[in-house]
């Protein structure tokens, strides 16, 4: 079981790596689009923005939650052996 969180927090982490290094906001064009003032360059530019916001907030709750499964792991792992290996639950 103490594999299973450690995993689950390695996934997030290179998840979030992944997210770093596509750069999702950097797939929406910059600049004036060839039309400076136009809404549709302010648009763009509004979107690009978002996009950056919001990729840095999963890239900190998937290093956050790397960190927490992480934790977990260290925490729970001396008290492995003391678990059952399986729970059966009777009504």
């Amino acid at each position: 079981m103490i594999d299973k969180i450690r995993h689950t927090g390695q996934a997030a982490g290179r998840v979030a790596e992944g997210l770093r290094d596509g750069g999702c906001a950097a797939a929406v064009p910059a600049g004036d689009l060839g039309m400076p003032g136009s809404r549709a360059a302010l648009k763009m530019a509004e979107v690009k923005h978002v996009l950056v916001y919001r990729q840095r907030g999963f890239e900190s709750r998937l290093d956050t939650h790397a960190g927490n499964m992480a934790k977990a792991a260290d925490h729970y792992a001396p008290q492995e052996s003391a678990a059952p290996r399986r729970t059966r639950w009777t009504a």
